[in-house]
Protein backbone atom coordinates (compact mmCIF):
# COMPACT_ATOMS: atom_id res chain seq x y z
CA UNK A 1 0.00 0.00 0.00
CA UNK A 2 1.37 3.38 -0.99
CA UNK A 3 1.69 5.83 1.87
CA UNK A 4 0.52 9.36 1.22
CA UNK A 5 2.68 12.02 2.85
CA UNK A 6 0.20 14.87 2.44
CA UNK A 7 -0.88 15.84 6.00
CA UNK A 8 -4.21 17.10 4.63
CA UNK A 9 -5.07 13.80 2.99
CA UNK A 10 -7.83 11.98 4.87
CA UNK A 11 -8.24 8.25 4.52
CA UNK A 12 -12.00 7.61 4.02
CA UNK A 13 -11.73 4.24 5.78
CA UNK A 14 -10.26 5.84 8.92
CA UNK A 15 -13.04 5.60 11.55
CA UNK A 16 -11.82 8.89 13.03
CA UNK A 17 -12.30 10.69 9.73
CA UNK A 18 -15.68 12.37 10.12
CA UNK A 19 -15.47 14.09 6.77
CA UNK A 20 -17.71 12.27 4.32
CA UNK A 21 -19.34 10.21 7.07
CA UNK A 22 -22.29 9.54 4.76
CA UNK A 23 -20.03 7.68 2.35
CA UNK A 24 -20.10 3.98 3.20
CA UNK A 25 -16.91 2.08 3.92
CA UNK A 26 -17.75 -1.21 2.26
CA UNK A 27 -16.20 -4.48 3.33
CA UNK A 28 -16.89 -7.96 2.00
CA UNK A 29 -16.42 -11.06 4.09
CA UNK A 30 -16.97 -14.74 3.47
CA UNK A 31 -18.62 -16.69 6.26
CA UNK A 32 -18.56 -20.47 6.18
CA UNK A 33 -21.85 -22.06 7.18
CA UNK A 34 -23.03 -25.52 7.93
CA UNK A 35 -26.40 -26.95 7.06
CA UNK A 36 -27.90 -24.70 4.38
CA UNK A 37 -28.48 -26.53 1.14
CA UNK A 38 -31.96 -25.59 -0.08
CA UNK A 39 -33.78 -22.47 -1.28
CA UNK A 40 -35.74 -22.09 1.96
CA UNK A 41 -32.51 -22.35 3.97
CA UNK A 42 -30.97 -19.63 1.84
CA UNK A 43 -33.96 -17.38 2.48
CA UNK A 44 -33.74 -18.05 6.25
CA UNK A 45 -30.11 -16.94 6.20
CA UNK A 46 -30.39 -14.04 3.77
CA UNK A 47 -33.38 -12.22 5.29
CA UNK A 48 -31.96 -11.69 8.81
CA UNK A 49 -28.63 -10.53 7.38
CA UNK A 50 -30.30 -8.03 5.04
CA UNK A 51 -32.15 -6.51 8.03
CA UNK A 52 -28.87 -5.54 9.72
CA UNK A 53 -28.17 -1.84 9.34
CA UNK A 54 -25.37 -1.36 6.83
CA UNK A 55 -25.64 -4.70 5.01
CA UNK A 56 -25.65 -4.01 1.28
CA UNK A 57 -25.63 -7.49 -0.28
CA UNK A 58 -25.86 -11.11 0.80
CA UNK A 59 -24.95 -13.92 -1.58
CA UNK A 60 -25.36 -17.51 -0.41
CA UNK A 61 -23.34 -20.22 -2.16
CA UNK A 62 -24.97 -23.49 -1.11
CA UNK A 63 -22.46 -25.64 -3.00
CA UNK A 64 -19.48 -24.13 -1.16
CA UNK A 65 -21.35 -23.74 2.18
CA UNK A 66 -20.53 -20.06 2.50
CA UNK A 67 -22.11 -16.63 2.50
CA UNK A 68 -20.56 -13.49 1.03
CA UNK A 69 -21.74 -10.36 2.85
CA UNK A 70 -21.00 -6.83 1.70
CA UNK A 71 -21.58 -4.29 4.46
CA UNK A 72 -20.80 -0.75 5.57
CA UNK A 73 -18.12 -1.07 8.26
CA UNK A 74 -19.26 2.24 9.77
CA UNK A 75 -22.67 0.74 10.58
CA UNK A 76 -22.04 -2.89 11.51
CA UNK A 77 -19.30 -5.44 12.18
CA UNK A 78 -18.67 -9.12 11.49
CA UNK A 79 -19.79 -10.33 14.97
CA UNK A 80 -23.29 -8.94 14.29
CA UNK A 81 -23.40 -10.94 11.06
CA UNK A 82 -22.34 -14.12 12.83
CA UNK A 83 -25.00 -13.52 15.51
CA UNK A 84 -27.70 -13.15 12.84
CA UNK A 85 -26.65 -16.49 11.34
CA UNK A 86 -26.86 -18.15 14.76
CA UNK A 87 -30.32 -16.66 15.39
CA UNK A 88 -31.50 -18.04 12.04
CA UNK A 89 -30.78 -21.57 13.25
CA UNK A 90 -27.49 -22.15 11.47
CA UNK A 91 -23.96 -21.88 12.71
CA UNK A 92 -20.92 -20.28 11.16
CA UNK A 93 -18.49 -22.94 10.00
CA UNK A 94 -14.80 -23.16 10.75
CA UNK A 95 -13.47 -21.76 7.46
CA UNK A 96 -14.65 -20.09 4.25
CA UNK A 97 -12.37 -20.72 1.30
Amino acid sequence: MEQINDPHHLDPSDPHNLQGAETPVLERILIATEGEDCDECVRKLREPLMHIDGVQEVMVDTKADRIAVTFDARKTHAPALHEAILRSGYKPGAFAS
